[in-house]
């Protein structure tokens, strides 16, 4: 089974296409699943640790809405339902390797929201355990990190 990484024969599924079936890139991730490439297991993980934020969202929406309104996210169910579309978005598309170079920018994305609402309801602070970002940018610069490689994987 080949990685595509040792022998140049990842799959080309952009040649011959528009230039916007080339930048949008394939629908699936080529090799998306292969233990090879330890860059699928940060995907996969990366898609999975949103379950939780997602549940946590449906399951306790007065206490988000509060959250997003004191952070200023107004009207609060606008940004509630966002955050819950992308954050599902991601967690199916992440781990499934669906479209990975945007939804994995897409996740970036939602890590710069959700530090600016950590930021605006519990001031600036580094340490996740005082109420800092640490963890979110760090889910931040992994999820760019995936959405470089799959734009290597996927333009050869």
């Amino acid at each position: 089974m080949s990685t595509g990484i040792a022998n140049n024969t990842a799959s080309h599924a952009t040649d011959g296409a528009s230039p916007l079936a080339a930048l949008i890139g394939p629908a699936v991730l080529p090799d998306r699943f292969s233990p090879a490439l330890a860059m699928n297991g940060v995907r996969i993980l990366l898609g999975l640790f949103y379950a939780p934020h997602v549940y946590q969202k449906l399951s306790g929406i007065d206490a988000s809405l509060g959250f997003f309104a004191k952070a200023g996210l107004e009207p609060a169910p606008l940004f509630l339902g966002l955050a819950i579309l992308c954050e599902s978005l991601a967690f199916v598309t992440l781990v499934g390797g669906f479209f990975t170079r945007w939804t994995a920018l897409l996740s970036a994305g939602c890590m710069v929201v959700a530090a600016y609402a950590i930021f605006a309801t519990k001031g600036v602070n580094w340490y996740w355990a005082k109420g800092g970002v640490e963890y979110l940018v760090l889910w931040g610069l992994l999820s760019l990190a995936v959405a470089a490689d799959a734009w290597r994987r996927t333009s050869r």
